[in-house]
């Protein structure tokens, strides 16, 4: 995959152990941080879609994480 221009990201109170997990699943796939968040968000806005189309069970999972749809 080409690598695009990026933009830097701080991320401050995270908690270490999901910055160490974060870390250790885009090493172990290969990918940079970047790229790992970045698949991350492709697969909430897939997830989000479908709860959108109408799938309650994942419609229920992103409720219960303050995940719902945010029109602006």
């Amino acid at each position: 995959m080409p690598r695009e221009p990026g933009s830097t990201l701080t991320v401050r109170h995270i908690a270490p152990a999901h910055s160490e997990r974060l870390r250790r699943a885009a090493a172990v796939r290969g990918m940079t941080l970047a790229e790992y968040l970045g698949r991350l968000i492709d697969l909430h806005d897939a997830v989000r879609a479908r709860a959108d189309a109408g799938d309650d069970g994942l419609m229920a999972e992103l409720l219960a994480r303050g995940l719902e749809s945010v029109r602006a």
